[in-house]
């Protein structure tokens, strides 16, 4: 996860000129500062020995570092709690995957932005016996007209040549003559599918001028039909790799984890979603096909599907929208420009792109 250098050049350009401004907003030095941590692995999370861990926790040490600060965490599950919290002047800092958003931006302040992300779609993964039957049925059936026209004329087919047959077989029946309609339609059939039994043939030239045109029409059906099927099956995944877009959720279930990136995103677009209490649970509605897609912030997505949702969801290729993330503080808070300066340090070497990018892997 690569940051332009373009963004440190301009925020170390911006916070030289406000270092005199930084140096007096330094809280004090025995002051404790209280940091909410937003559970969401894997950013920050507390493992089962109560250790904080997480790409966000670990940018947070290094610039607590910077600073000679001093701090306790306290986990916070619930956005919602976060941002009261932080709007309350409960919390002096906030960190996590806390996307930067007009909505909180309203309500609190963010720091130099501390990560990349992006709003990504997770889906039902489709694999399996019972997904590629489904996946061909669906092909066929946008292939319905084609179908429908190569069955009418296979009845067709089957009735003339039974009524030009049939006289013959009066005359003089035999095991390999067609003398009913059903008979009519079985050879047609075998007649289509190029098998050729030979047990059911016409003896009448007219039946066989029937049967002459019958094989002629017989391979150019199959033939585009067969091509057909192959190039809305090549289509078909194309499609699949292709990004998913805001277009492609019409119609669709959709879900989102309550007050999170990507329920804020579907409101912003004025798309219907069910929200959920956490992404877990919009996951696991997923999961049994109670929602067709569920929409969050790509990192926390990635994360948890490469968990517990491995062999039944999959998230799509692209992103709905870019974002950023930051450390909330209070409007006004005198932490803010010592913090973007620590950060812009920090969060611009080599060195953190690749702890970053280590934290992003199962």
């Amino acid at each position: 996860m690569q940051w332009a250098s373009g963004y440190a050049v301009i925020g170390l350009a911006a916070l030289a000129i406000a270092a005199p401004i930084a140096s007096a907003a330094e809280p004090d030095g025995g002051r404790t500062l209280h940091v909410a941590v937003y559970d969401a692995a894997p950013y920050a999370a507390r493992d089962a020995n109560g250790l904080f861990w997480g790409a966000s926790v670990d940018l947070w040490r290094q610039v607590a570092e910077d600073r000679h600060w001093n701090y306790d965490l306290t986990l916070v599950a619930s956005m919602e709690d976060v941002i009261d919290g932080i709007a309350a002047r409960r919390f002096d800092v906030a960190i996590g995957a806390i996307t930067i958003t007009p909505d909180r931006l309203a309500q609190v302040g963010f720091s130099y932005p501390s990560h990349r992300s992006g709003v990504a779609v997770a889906m039902a993964r489709r694999s399996g016996l019972a997904a590629i039957v489904a996946r061909y049925g669906a092909v066929v059936s946008h292939l319905g007209v084609l179908i429908a026209l190569m069955l009418a004329l296979l009845f067709v087919t089957g009735v003339l040549i039974w009524l030009f047959e049939r006289r013959k077989h009066k005359v003089q029946a035999s095991e390999t003559s067609i003398g009913t309609v059903s008979e009519g339609l079985y050879w047609a059939v075998v007649t289509m599918t190029t098998v050729g039994y030979g047990d059911k043939t016409p003896r009448t030239h007219s039946g066989r001028a029937v049967a002459v045109a019958w094989m002629m029409a017989s391979l150019v059906l199959i033939s585009l039909l067969s091509t057909s099927l192959v190039a809305q099956l090549t289509a078909d995944q194309i499609d699949d790799a292709r990004p998913v877009t805001l277009h492609d959720l019409a119609g669709l279930r959709l879900a989102a984890a309550a007050n999170s990136s990507g329920a804020e995103f579907l409101s912003g677009s004025g798309v219907a979603f069910h929200s959920y209490p956490n992404l877990d649970a919009a996951l696991a509605a997923l999961a049994t096909h109670r929602a067709d897609a569920v929409i969050n912030s790509v990192g926390t997505l990635e994360w948890a599907v490469a968990g517990e949702y491995h062999a039944t969801v999959e998230v799509r290729t692209g992103l709905l929208a870019s974002s950023l993330m930051g450390f909330a503080v209070p409007p006004g808070s005198p932490l803010l420009v010592p913090l973007d300066e620590s950060l812009v340090r920090t969060s611009s070497g080599a060195d953190w792109s690749k702890r970053e990018a280590s934290y992003f892997t199962q």
